[in-house]
């Protein structure tokens, strides 16, 4: 019902606008409500989408898991890699570490050891290690590799990852002492390091530690363990130690020859026990003697 509120133009009466205002008012309660719904559900959505991203990142390294590994599928490192990869962009330290060894070793992808390094670095900035990935940290900074060549920084990592009977942080730190690097070499050091490296049979260890003992350094010269750690390393096709052996051979009369060459079977045989296999086996004992 409208209310006269008077004429304006002669007898025509001007009707009350009340009804229109209520008209008004109600499309505006209405457009707030669907304003109101429309951001209680833009919250609930923004709320409901930031939860997954763990469970995404989950199913990512999951999908991970099985391409690299080939469980339930053949093994693809290239997949592998990419999902890798897609898991440690969104901050997923055991994603970062294994991105940091597949550049490495080139698994999946072309070998990058810039990256590798980036990786793997990022990976212990968030606590992810391993000693394996220690001493490719340390290694790095030893050679130059990917980052500026830091010995100090080498020395640092690789004391971490030998203390957790990383092999090769072993022979890389024993490889430190010997020569020094800005300090004083610390041969007894690299003696001992190397003589642990040696007795899980790695050639180039025993080689070295034939060396040292044929040198005096770090140790007394003892010609018979010297020919005794050269013959383990020459089994296994060291060159180096062929050569060294053969000279050495020279110098040593019988006596000492037939006693080097039991020592070098007990040797062989502690080395056997460590590792399950020994080299490639075990010196001859009687070998003719170069004149």
């Amino acid at each position: 019902m409208y209310c006269l509120l008077g004429s304006s133009t002669g007898n025509q009466p001007l009707r009350c606008l009340f009804p229109r205002t209520i008209c008004w008012h109600r499309r505006v309660a209405v457009f707030r409500f669907f304003c109101l719904f429309f951001l209680i559900g833009v919250f609930f959505c923004s709320s409901a989408n930031s939860a997954p991203v763990a469970t995404d990142t989950k199913k990512i390294m999951q999908l991970a898991y099985r391409s690299y590994t080939g469980e339930g599928q053949p093994v693809n490192y290239e997949k592998a890699f990419q999902l890798y990869l897609a898991a440690a962009e969104r901050g997923n330290a055991e994603a970062q570490f294994v991105v940091g060894g597949m550049y490495y070793k080139g698994q999946g992808t072309d070998p990058d050891r810039l990256k590798a390094f980036k990786w793997l670095r990022r990976a212990e900035q968030q606590g992810k290690t391993s000693p394996e990935s220690l001493a490719l940290i340390g290694s790095m900074y030893l050679q130059g590799i990917g980052v500026p060549q830091n010995y100090l920084e080498a020395k640092r990592y690789l004391h971490q990852a030998a203390e957790q009977g990383d092999l090769s942080a072993k022979k890389d730190l024993a490889f430190i002492y010997y020569n020094g690097f800005g300090e004083e070499p610390d041969f007894a050091k690299a003696l001992a390091l190397y003589t642990e490296v040696a007795l899980q049979g790695d050639a180039a260890a025993q080689n070295n530690v034939g060396l040292m003992y044929a040198n005096g350094l770090g140790t007394d010269v003892d010609r018979m363990k010297a020919y005794a750690w050269y013959s383990l390393a020459a089994s296994q096709g060291n060159a180096s130690a062929v050569v060294a052996r053969n000279n050495l051979m020279l110098r040593m009369s019988w006596k000492e020859l037939n006693q080097a060459q039991a020592y070098s079977i007990k040797l062989f045989e502690q080395v056997e026990q460590n590792t399950g296999t020994g080299p490639a086996g075990p010196p001859v004992k009687g070998a003719v003697r170069v004149r």
